[in-house]
């Protein structure tokens, strides 16, 4: 098992990583976006009736992910979101709707990867009759006393799960409910109730 030391500095790597990835844009980015849109092609739709309509994006877009408006200004140019008329431009708060879902994955990416570092560091502080010869409460005992906490929120165990990379993937390929919280230090992943009923009986449907 990878000590904690390296545990928690893989993790702070990787949370930096993703809050690099949602940091915010700024208005130059919106405007260079629309702008090399426009010059692939691209249309303003016909219902903006701004004297700027590039400025309307500017307003709807600033804030968003930059990573979202990135993704975005390449399926836009690819013709890859289903689109009535792929020559013109989404409206502008549709983008911005579309730059904010391409990043949810990296936010419940980033919330997890938090709560397994805060998990750690708990875990480092804590002190108790269950010790390792380092001085520090085995991570897996605190996995376990967490296991039964879900078991009484309701949580159920829904599947073995070998590492962090595993879990991470197999989030951004709808393998886990939503709410699955991984367990890392006993493999396990546990699911809301609800939400393994649902994919069993989904199962089920497709014998």
């Amino acid at each position: 098992m990878t000590n904690l030391p390296t545990r928690l500095s893989t993790l702070e790597q990787g949370i930096s990583a993703l809050t690099e990835k949602l940091s915010p844009c700024g208005v130059d980015e919106v405007g260079k976006c629309i702008a090399s849109l426009m010059d692939a092609g691209m249309m303003i739709p016909g219902s903006i009736q701004s004297e700027d309509p590039i400025e309307e994006y500017r307003i709807a877009l600033k804030g968003v992910p930059l990573h979202g408006l990135r993704t975005v200004f390449v399926r836009l140019k690819r013709g890859e979101y289903d689109m009535p008329n792929r020559s013109f431009l989404p409206i502008p708060s549709e983008m911005a709707a579309m730059a904010n879902l391409e990043c949810r994955s990296l936010r419940e990416e980033r919330m997890r990867a938090s709560e397994m570092s805060k998990a750690a560091r708990d875990n480092a502080a804590i002190t108790g009759p269950r010790m390792t010869r380092y001085g520090l409460k085995d991570l897996r005992v605190t996995q376990e006393e967490q296991a039964r906490d879900l078991a009484r929120q309701g949580y159920v165990y829904h599947a073995e799960c070998q590492s962090h990379d595993e879990f991470t993937n197999g989030c951004k390929r709808r393998r886990w409910p939503v709410g699955a919280r991984h367990l890392w230090a006993i493999n396990q992943v546990w699911a809301p109730g609800v939400a393994k009923q649902a994919i069993t009986e989904v199962q089920a449907d497709a014998a």
